[in-house]
C-alpha cells in the first residue's frame, strides 16, 4: 500500500446514538476517553422463523467487535454495534435501517434475506453507508447497491449466478444429464424466480417448459404434470429444503421418468429412492481454520447455524478495510473491501486485528482468510466459491466433481 484514503472533504458525520426506537442493543467495551466510536449495524431477523439462523449472525458479529475493541479498536477507536431485529421482513427492516442510518452508523451487517437486502441496498448506496450481506444470493444484488461510482453493497457468501453455472452445467454436460431439453421448475418467490431465469440463460439445451409452485397448497400432481407435459429429457429444480417435499413425492408417485438437477441444501436426510440417478449443485462447505477458531470463541452455542460464520467475516471484513483505508466511512470502506480481502497480500484471519494494524502501520498488503471462506471478493464484492456436483447412486449420495473458483471466473466472474 503506497498511501493512506484521501479523505474526502464532505461525508457523513456520526450523529449520536438516539432515537432507536426497535433497536436490540448497543456492543461497545471502550470509554469515552479513546474518542468517538466507530459505529457498526447488524440488521438481522432475531425473532420468527429465521430467529435462530438470525440470533447466531448477531453473536457471530458481535464477536468481530469484541476481537477488534480487544485490539484496540478501529484507529485507535471503539467499534459500537447497533443490532434491529428485522423480523425477516422489508417493511420492518426499512424502518430499522433508518434508525440506523440516523445513528451515524458507517456500515451493517445485513439483511438476510435476499428481499430485505434488495430493498435496502439502494437506500445505503443513497446515505454512502456500506451494507454487507452474510446470506443474501439474490443473482440482481451483483449489481445492487452502487452510487457515485461505488459499490456500498457486498456479501460473504456467493451469488446464486453460481449455482445456475453449476446446475447447467450438470444439465448440459454429457457425462451428467446431457439434455436436450430441460423443464424448469421453481419455488415461488424472489428466490426461485431468480434463479431460475439465471439458470434458463445459462443453459445450452432448450428450455421447454418453466413452471412455478406454491409450497403451500395441498395438492402437487397437478404440478408435475405441467412440468412433465412437454417431455423433458431432465428437470432442473430450484427450492428449498423443507419446501420440495411434496412436489417430490408427486414425481415419485407418477410414472414420469427423468434425471432432475436440484439446487443446493436438498440431499440432507434420507434419499428416496425414486432420487436414484438425481443430481445436485452444492455449495462446497470446506471447514477453514478461521472457522475453528470462531466456534470456540462461540463454543457456547455450538454448533453454529448457517451463515453465522458469514456474518463474523461481513464485520471483520468492513473494520479491517477502514484500517487500511485510514477513515472509517462508508465510502472508504467501500473502496478498500476487495484490496483487503484477497490478493498476495499478508495473511489475516479470525481474530488477528492487531496483526491487521501492524501491517497496516508498515504499509503492506492485507488478504483476510475468514471463518466462511476465503472470502476473495471480486469487483462486485461477493466471492467465487467451489461448488460440488453431486449425485445419487445406488441409495447414497457421491461427490462426483469438485468446481473451483477458477472455472466460474472462465464463464464471466469478475
Amino acid at each position: 500500500m503506497t498511501a493512506r484514503y484521501d479523505r474526502r472533504t464532505v461525508l457523513r458525520t456520526a450523529a449520536g446514538a438516539v432515537g432507536l426506537g426497535s433497536l436490540s442493543g448497543c456492543v461497545g467495551t471502550f470509554g469515552t476517553e479513546s474518542g468517538e466510536p466507530v459505529r457498526f449495524g447488524a440488521m438481522l431477523p432475531v425473532s420468527g422463523s429465521l430467529e435462530q439462523v438470525g440470533t447466531h449472525g448477531k453473536r457471530a458479529a458481535e464477536q468481530a467487535v469484541e476481537d477488534v475493541n480487544r485490539a484496540g479498536g478501529v484507529l485507535g477507536r471503539p467499534v459500537e454495534l447497533t443490532t434491529v431485529d428485522t423480523e425477516g421482513s422489508v417493511s420492518v427492516a426499512t424502518d430499522g435501517y433508518a434508525s440506523l442510518a440516523d445513528a451515524g452508523v458507517v456500515g451493517f451487517v445485513g439483511g438476510l434475506v435476499s428481499d430485505v437486502s434488495l430493498a435496502l441496498a439502494p437506500e445505503a448506496a443513497d446515505d454512502a453507508v456500506m451494507e454487507m450481506s452474510p446470506a443474501s444470493t439474490n443473482p440482481r444484488l451483483s449489481d445492487a447497491g452502487r452510487a457515485d461510482g461505488r459499490k456500498f453493497f457486498g456479501r460473504t457468501v456467493p451469488s446464486d449466478s453460481l449455482q445456475a453455472t453449476a446446475m447447467a452445467k450438470i444439465l448440459d454436460a454429457p457425462q451428467y444429464a446431457d439434455a436436450d431439453r430441460v423443464a424448469l421448475l421453481t419455488v415461488d418467490g424472489a428466490f426461485g424466480s431468480d434463479l431460475g431465469t439465471a439458470l434458463g440463460d445459462q443453459l445450452d439445451a432448450e428450455v421447454v417448459t418453466e413452471v412455478s409452485y406454491d409450497p403451500g397448497a395441498e395438492e402437487f400432481g397437478g404440478v408435475v404434470d405441467e412440468t412433465f407435459a412437454d417431455s423433458p429429457d431432465a428437470v432442473g429444480f430450484v427450492s428449498v429444503p423443507g419446501q420440495e417435499g411434496g412436489v417430490l413425492d408427486a414425481y415419485g408417485a407418477s410414472d414420469y421418468e427423468a434425471p432432475w438437477v436440484f439446487s443446493a441444501g436438498m440431499f440432507d436426510g434420507e434419499i428416496p429412492p425414486y432420487y436414484e440417478g438425481f443430481y445436485s449443485a452444492s455449495l462446497s462447505s470446506v471447514r477453514t481454520d478461521g472457522y475453528f477458531h470462531l466456534t470456540q470463541r462461540l463454543s457456547d452455542i455450538a454448533p453454529l447455524q448457517p451463515y453465522a460464520a458469514n456474518a463474523y467475516d461481513a464485520l471483520f471484513l468492513m473494520a479491517t478495510a477502514a484500517e487500511y483505508a485510514g477513515e472509517a466511512s462508508g465510502p472508504a470502506i467501500a473502496d478498500a473491501l476487495q484490496a483487503v480481502s484477497g490478493g498476495t497480500g499478508h495473511t489475516v484471519s479470525v481474530g488477528e486485528f492487531d496483526r491487521v494494524r501492524t501491517l497496516v502501520d508498515a504499509g503492506r498488503e492485507l488478504n483476510y482468510q475468514g471463518a466462511s471462506s476465503g472470502v476473495d471478493l471480486t469487483a462486485a464484492l461477493e466471492p467465487l466459491s467451489s461448488y460440488l456436483v453431486e449425485r445419487v447412486r445406488n441409495g447414497s449420495v457421491e461427490q462426483v466433481e469438485l468446481l473451483q473458483r477458477q472455472f466460474f471466473e472462465s464463464r464471466g466472474g469478475q
